[in-house]
């Protein structure tokens, strides 16, 4: 069975472009460099974000930072997959 992809978008991880997907399954990160990271819905323990522009801002997952555009729909999605996450 294929995940359905429920928003993908670009994004920088420690300071390198890639694709952030989030499918039903979990969060993907892909960049043609290597810092590439996949994290099961299961692995995603705390989410936040900090808006820092009108459109750009930064992701937190577990203690990762990730700088995507409106954060805060990555963070409401992720909370729809997996309900009852801390902030």
């Amino acid at each position: 069975m294929q995940n359905s992809i429920i928003r993908m978008d670009l994004a920088l991880f420690e300071g390198i472009k890639g694709t952030l997907k989030l499918t039903d399954s979990g969060l993907f990160f892909i960049s043609r460099k290597k810092n590439s990271f996949s994290l099961d819905l299961d692995q995603i323990e705390k989410v936040s974000f900090l808006m820092t522009a009108l459109t750009t801002s930064t992701l937190y997952i577990n203690e990762k930072e990730i700088i995507v555009c409106r954060a805060h729909l990555w963070a409401a999605d992720i909370r729809k997959l997996k309900p009852g996450l801390p902030a």
